[in-house]
């Protein structure tokens, strides 16, 4: 018998009634102890890894082989379109990171050609190569960008990097 005052489902029946309140709710079928409740666990873990897979090359995007500067800059536009974040997506085409340290140095050595109040940090140092991601890599490279920028060298970067061939990028993945 429903309560007087209570709200009832549609199907009549009052949902807080003391003859409902001990229906079961509706379970998988896994037994507890059983081995399906294992295989249930193995194959959402199973769907999870897939779905957070390791980072692949795309077969979908060609490697450019032309001057990315002037893709992104195309002759006659204003050289106000140049700037670190610009440089950055052309740095971060092709799934790379940073150059690589030699080609590194020499980027470090022009922009502080003119010894600047407060030189860019300096490339990641030997001893500390192996031990950065290339997430971490690509950041330090970023500041490098970024302090040429705030420094009125976006310029030498960009020749810089224009100057770089493919294998001379370290890329996700690599040393």
């Amino acid at each position: 018998m429903a309560r007087q005052g209570s709200v009832r489902d549609r199907s009549g029946t009052d949902p807080g009634a003391s003859e409902h309140w001990h229906s079961r709710l509706p379970v998988p079928e896994a037994q507890e102890g059983g081995d399906s409740a294992w295989e249930y666990w193995q194959e959402a873990s199973r769907r999870l890894d897939l779905a957070f897979a390791p980072t692949e090359p795309s077969s979908l995007a060609p490697l450019t082989t032309g001057s990315e500067l002037s893709d992104l800059l195309p002759a006659g536009k204003p050289s106000h379109l140049l700037n670190s974040h610009n440089l950055m997506v052309i740095a971060r085409r092709n799934n790379r990171v940073c150059p690589r340290p030699p080609q590194w140095t020499v980027l470090y050595e022009r922009l502080q050609c003119e010894r600047h109040q407060g030189p860019p940090p300096p490339p990641v140092e030997p001893w500390l190569w192996s031990h950065l991601s290339g997430l971490q890599k690509r950041l330090r490279f970023r500041e490098h960008v970024e302090w040429a920028e705030g420094h009125g060298r976006l310029g030498v970067v960009a020749e810089f990097m224009s100057g770089l061939a493919e294998g001379d990028w370290v890329h996700m993945g690599e040393d």
